[in-house]
């Protein structure tokens, strides 16, 4: 199999369990696969304004696919001008259905929008502390997050960070078309995407842009997001640390993400060619 494109999670993949380091084993790989030409990707749930700087600082990597798929950004740092966004009538329908004890953001332009309500009571939804750092680097307490639709702001994902299976179902159903969305359901959470958004849907849409075949792609990942991603690529690895059916669903598992998995994956499948 030639590698021509290699496609990385973040959390729980490239970076250590800090959320924010990358090994040197990692950086030495992905800087020998650059050199041989193999376009190096990020692929993330995270918006782009929140990608560690170690990570901007890689100049190796030569595309990101942020917001789960819905962006494309050449070179980490500059969007590119096209981006899959969600259907801002639906988005208000939900909005006037859902619960005051259900926390929800609005991801859109680097910024995640939450209602000043909300923010001012930020201590009793039981949100991560790696989320709250997030928040506070990059988070915006608006008066009412209707007026951000009404603007017609592009909103890159709905983010539901900390709500149970039951909870995610009624969201789900609160939807005015289920149609117009894609979910990704998390442990600890429920992403909202435009139609057909998906990490898989990030990467299908750079290759093309790129002539690049899916089948040469490796992808890399540890989560929930990361599956259709690993399925639908030529090669998809696991993580060790990741969960079992992201492991079920990839054609192989490397070593942890603190035990330099990347790295492995990179050597024994793009580098040995």
């Amino acid at each position: 199999m030639n590698i021509k494109m290699i496609a990385m999670d973040l959390d729980g993949t490239l970076l250590r369990n800090d959320h924010r380091s990358v090994s040197p084993s990692s950086l030495r790989a992905i800087g020998s696969a650059h050199s041989k030409d193999i376009v190096c990707v990020v692929a993330t749930g995270r918006i782009l304004s929140i990608i560690p700087e170690q990570v901007q600082a890689i100049s190796h990597i030569d595309w990101s696919v942020t917001s789960n798929g819905a962006v494309l950004n050449d070179d980490v740092n500059a969007m590119l001008a096209d981006g899959t966004y969600v259907d801002l009538q639906g988005t208000a329908h939900l909005l006037n259905s859902l619960s005051e004890h259900v926390w929800v953001e609005l991801w859109s332009c680097g910024k995640i929008y939450v209602s000043r309500r909300q923010w001012e009571s930020m201590d009793a939804y039981g949100l991560r502390p790696l989320h709250i750092q997030a928040l506070r680097k990059i988070g915006k307490a608006v008066n009412d997050l209707q007026q951000l639709i009404d603007d017609g702001m592009p909103i890159e994902k709905i983010n539901f960070p900390s709500i149970d299976r039951a909870t995610q179902a009624v969201v789900m159903e609160g939807l005015l078309d289920s149609r117009l969305y894609s979910f990704i359901p998390m442990q600890e959470g429920l992403e909202v995407m435009g139609a057909g958004v998906s990490k898989e849907y990030g990467i299908r849409r750079l290759c093309a842009i790129l002539g690049i075949g899916l089948d040469d792609v490796m992808a890399i990942g540890d989560s929930e997001n990361d599956i259709e991603m690993l399925q639908a690529c030529g090669k998809g690895i696991a993580m060790g640390n990741a969960l079992d059916e992201v492991k079920d669903a990839a054609d192989d598992v490397t070593l942890s993400n603190e035990a330099d998995g990347v790295a492995q994956a990179i050597e024994r499948y793009a580098l040995r060619n």
